[in-house]
């Protein structure tokens, strides 16, 4: 690692995790990466085209920034996940908590560090914490494992001992509970009216059973929380980084920001002033999804800051303490080949998972008739509705795989605004088929998808509804025999086949109050 940074200057680059802007090191990024204004980067979509150019990548940045570069990357599950194939793709967090078996949990998040590892990546900013116990949340849903607090803790924990095992850093996110908001804030500054009760006897609790699990890292998010500070958001507040996560809560670790360049932050604060906030609140890295010239921006201010005494010297070389040990014992961790990936053991645990997470809503299914008459199949295009733009949601589809099944069908895949104009072709084909599967993607906050729905099921009596992320699809259901998936990944939309072909089982339980 050699010597400590001695300028202020160079602890300031020890502070900041950067965003790169493609597949490979430009010129820019090289000379970021290089002058010391990073300790490390997070990935996200438009890095990462395949396993092996991903390792290429990953092996560039640690040879600018050192062995011990901190690579970060968004790797939930479910649809908050940049990886490509073969990598394996695993199920949503809700998939898990409705399988509900944390010994699951914890192997699979070992042999998805493993493959992180593989490629280089030493932080998958996951598992998420949040209890999701609002129905109309736009951002966590499926992201969390459940809505009871008990139920989350057990599985963030598991999940922090497989990432263990597996040799990549946990991060529990986005304290201090994200959960219970009706506002998303990659677009606005969302107001957690809740008291000191409900924080301690819900939000709180899966955090601190993080903190107790020895989790690495925790995110603290864009909130408002007014029962702590009716000023200044989480992520830039004193009470709650220092006062309620390092001192009450104890942790140790590393405290990272979410993303400063979201709105919830930049609608009142430029970046670099928020990343200088962040820090003197008690954060360890201010994190950003922005171009290099302002991550240069942002390394400049924490600078001046340092300098002019605004960030005291002693609380920052213990944030860099805190971050270079992190990076160190991570460093230490032995790198699988590239074989792991997308190894068939890995494959089969996700595919378990989700077997076990799919949950029948309604009557029991028989098996899919092949004849007489077509299948016709609506599916919502994965695109529909997703509100982070830093998020390219899978392509996998319902309908593609029953392709592969050799089912006759007309099957139509709804591109976002083209239900009104394709909707008299589709209703003329539901009238004559002998089935209608329906695949929707958070319904219940498209209205799209919700006319489509009520057409379809007007037009057909033998409608199956498969809802392959958010389960509230299922307050928004016709009667009858429909299932939840709370994922669309590759091994959620085998289980769903295997349930409408096959007749397999769907034994999962939904892990949040539908209402």
């Amino acid at each position: 690692m050699g010597a400590g940074p001695r300028t202020a200057a160079e602890l300031a680059g020890e502070l900041v995790i950067a965003a790169l802007p493609g597949p490979r090191l430009d010129a820019e990024s090289d000379a970021l990466l290089r002058d010391g204004c990073a300790s490390g980067v997070c990935l996200y979509g438009r890095n990462v085209e395949d396993p092996s150019q991903l390792r290429a990548l990953t092996d560039a940045i640690r040879e600018r920034i050192g062995q011990d570069a901190l690579v970060c990357c968004d790797l939930e599950g479910g649809y908050v996940w940049r990886l490509k194939a073969p990598a394996t793709h695993w199920p949503s967090a809700m998939a898990f908590g409705a399988a509900d078996r944390p010994d699951l949990t914890r192997r699979a998040a070992t042999m998805a560090a493993r493959e992180m590892r593989a490629m280089g990546i030493d932080a998958p900013f996951a598992p998420v914490a949040d209890v999701s116990d609002h129905p109309r949340n736009p951002v966590i849903a499926t992201r969390a494992f459940g809505g009871l607090a008990t139920h989350v803790s057990r599985h963030v924990t598991a999940a922090i001992g497989g990432y263990r095992e597996g040799g990549v850093a946990s991060c529990a996110k986005h304290f201090p509970g994200h959960g219970h908001t009706d506002v998303d804030s990659h677009h606005a500054l969302p107001v957690v009216n809740h008291d000191h009760t409900r924080l301690d006897s819900i939000d709180l609790v899966p955090f601190l059973s993080a903190v107790r699990a020895g989790v690495d890292m925790v995110m603290v998010s864009h909130l408002l929380v007014m029962a702590i500070d009716a000023g200044m958001p989480a992520s830039m507040s004193p009470a709650v980084v220092t006062g309620l996560l390092r001192q009450r809560l104890g942790f140790r670790g590393v405290i990272v920001t979410d993303a400063l360049d979201m709105r919830a932050i930049t609608n009142a604060y430029g970046l670099a002033e928020a990343a200088v906030r962040a820090i003197a609140a008690g954060c360890d890295l201010a994190t950003f999804n922005a171009p290099i010239g302002t991550a240069r921006e942002v390394h400049t201010a924490i600078t001046a800051a340092i300098e002019s005494g605004r960030l005291p010297e002693s609380q920052v070389r213990a944030s860099v303490a805190r971050v270079r040990a992190l990076r160190r014992s991570l460093a230490r961790n032995p790198r699988p080949t590239l074989a792991t990936v997308g190894d068939q053991s890995h494959v089969a645990i996700a595919d378990e998972v989700a077997r076990l997470a799919l949950t029948a809503m309604g009557d029991a299914i028989p098996l899919l008739p092949r004849a007489p008459g077509p299948t016709v199949v609506v599916e919502f295009d994965p695109r529909l509705p997703f509100t982070d733009p830093n998020i390219h949601p899978p392509t996998t589809r319902l309908a593609d795989a029953l392709a592969l099944r050799q089912v006759t069908a007309h099957a139509h895949v709804m591109a976002p605004k083209a239900w009104t104009a394709q909707a008299p072709s589709i209703l003329a084909e539901v009238r004559t088929a002998r089935r209608v599967i329906v695949a929707t993607r958070n319904a219940w906050r498209d209205q799209e998808q919700r006319e489509a729905l009520l057409a379809v099921s007007a037009e057909t009596t033998d409608l199956t509804v498969v809802a392959l992320r958010d389960p509230h699809d299922a307050m928004i259901m016709p009667a009858g025999r429909n299932a939840l998936t709370y994922a669309d990944d590759p091994s959620s939309i085998r289980a769903a086949v295997s349930w409408l072909l096959d007749g397999a089982p769907a034994p999962g339980t939904v892990p949040v109050a539908l209402s």
